[in-house]
């Protein structure tokens, strides 16, 4: 019993504090970093009302594209598995995700600049992305090398095609490649 008291008075002393901290947010802001903090500490961020029923796992609500919402079908991608990647609003998305997957900095490095395409297709469909958005990712999840970045960004295969001047596009495999790290950065989520 003790424990429980002791818990309450936790709870009941860190309230004053988040009201604090959230004050100054609208409220679309305060639901964001509710959701990327939950996710941070590896549980699940609340679904908003009409995101998803049980009976269809590919709805997928505010924020995502039909074009991205036909893409999570084909790849079995479902929204809970994109909220502990991505944060989805009605007019942003963000990515979350607190490292990569892959072990190394070439591989992060690819990983981080597929997922900035990714959360632009889901956004608008479009594969389109600039590399100061990858780039900040990448110095994100710790990933960047400043002595090794532009030799990394030589090195994206078939995933990614562009350059750091003109942009970078996602490909078709990119976006396999995409679903993909999604799941593994998800792996508790469920399936479909």
């Amino acid at each position: 019993m003790s424990d429980e008291k002791t818990s309450t008075k936790s709870v009941v002393a860190a309230v004053p504090k988040l009201v604090q901290l959230l004050e100054p947010l609208t409220p679309d802001e305060r639901q964001r970093a509710i959701s990327a903090t939950m996710i941070l500490f590896g549980q699940s961020a609340p679904i908003q009302s009409g995101n998803q029923s049980a009976g269809e796992p590919h709805e997928v609500g505010e924020g995502i594209c039909t074009k991205a919402a036909n893409w999570m079908k084909k790849n079995a991608v479902t929204r809970e598995q994109l909220d502990h990647v991505f944060s989805i609003e009605a007019d942003s998305i963000d990515v979350i995700a607190a490292r990569m997957p892959e072990s190394g900095k070439r591989k992060q490095t690819t990983q981080a600049y597929v997922l900035c395409g990714v959360r632009s297709f889901l956004r608008n469909g479009d594969l389109n992305f600039s590399d100061a958005d990858a780039r900040e990712l990448c110095n994100r999840v710790g990933c960047y090398d400043a002595a090794n970045h532009a030799a990394y960004t030589t090195s994206f295969g078939n995933l990614i095609t562009g350059s750091k001047e003109s942009g970078w596009r996602l490909t078709n495999p990119g976006l396999s490649v995409g679903a993909q790290i999604i799941k593994q950065l998800a792996p508790d989520a469920a399936n479909p």
